[in-house]
């Protein structure tokens, strides 16, 4: 049997990718990571707990051969370097989990990117940087420079977009689900028409476990999109898949400004235009694995939202626009005010 190693968290891509292989029985799967997530796996699933930032944690999982490592957590372009110099010729096949939000992307360049587009610098000031989200895409970016400057190491690099789907805890697409489930009146911005590249993460996860075994291969990197689609999309389907009638008013991006609501936290996954979207090209030449469409992503998305959510209020962020400045907004919407 393979041996695997799973690096990062168990708690939503990691989880998903756990699902997938279990059943199979094909693997010797070991766990590394801190432990914070807590879920039920088979006693034949090892643990390790650890936290790859500690040198003598990351020397725990450094110690022995491993036929395939799935990263999943790869944040820290300092400690990553490390790490692979200890696991120099103890690795076999080292799949990354990486972003296509580290491409250079600009409302003047709509075009799919490309995996050979460029992505962002990272300087040394936000290399060392211990904190996870704070260059996030520069990080990334680095992790994927490192890992390709490694000599005589098979490495796949995955760039998925926006990541949607089962044990999703950031509850960003889950506001617009809750928000058609429990309100008459909803509020969208530029008709929810702004597009990006999604990844369901069964998709992503069916993709991973593809890359464990993958041979002949013709590229190191690529973009895993399932799909691209506005946030109007999925009010769409999931109003007909949950028979509900809501009215839906549409704010200009001006309006928005002027009362301070921002693209993407403001309102969430708000793009003003198209152009957080990829290609999947490549991926889709290479792998045997036919994508979830949108009506697919829909469907397990509403069972997700109910059977586990429960259809709780979701966790928004402080800059997430208040109920009571939607209706404001919603009323001048009414009353033809978009001044």
């Amino acid at each position: 049997m393979k041996k695997i190693l799973i690096i990062g968290g168990t708690k939503f891509v990691g989880r998903n990718v756990l699902e997938k292989l279990i059943p199979s029985q094909k693997y010797d799967i070991t766990l590394f990571n801190r432990g914070v997530t807590s879920i039920q796996v088979p006693s034949s699933i090892k643990r390790i707990y650890g936290d790859r930032k500690k040198e003598e944690d990351l020397k725990l999982i450094c110690n022995q051969y491993w036929d395939c490592i799935i990263d999943v957590s790869g944040y820290w372009p300092h400690t990553f370097e490390k790490q692979l110099e200890l696991q120099k010729g103890k690795v076999g096949r080292y799949i990354y989990i990486s972003t296509c939000s580290h491409y250079e992307f600009t409302p003047e360049n709509p075009h799919p990117i490309k995996e050979e587009e460029p992505i962002v610098a990272c300087t040394l000031e936000e290399k060392i940087n211990d904190d996870r989200f704070q260059f996030y895409n520069e990080k990334k970016a680095e992790c994927e420079r490192i890992l390709q400057d490694q000599n005589n190491l098979d490495y796949l690099i995955l760039r998925p977009g926006l990541i949607i789907g089962k044990y999703d805890y950031t509850d960003r697409l889950y506001y617009w689900f809750y928000k058609l489930k429990t309100q008459e009146e909803l509020l969208m911005a530029n008709n929810g028409t702004g597009k990006i590249s999604y990844s369901d993460v069964e998709d992503l996860a069916g993709i991973i476990c593809q890359a464990i075994e993958i041979k002949n291969n013709k590229y190191k990197v690529y973009n895993t999109p399932s799909f691209e689609t506005g946030l109007i999309d999925f009010i769409s389907f999931a109003r007909e898949k949950l028979s509900k009638k809501i009215e839906i008013y549409s704010a200009t991006t001006d309006l928005l400004d002027q009362h301070d609501v921002k693209p993407w936290v403001g309102l969430p996954l708000w793009v003003d235009g198209d152009f957080l979207i990829t290609d999947g090209s490549r991926m889709k030449s290479d792998f045997n694995f036919q994508t979830k469409s949108i009506e697919q992503s829909v469907d397990g998305l509403i069972s997700f939202y109910s059977e586990i959510k429960k259809w709780e209020p979701p966790e928004m962020s402080s800059l997430t626009i208040s109920k009571e400045k939607e209706i404001e907004l919603i009323q001048k919407l009414k009353n033809n005010d978009q001044a």
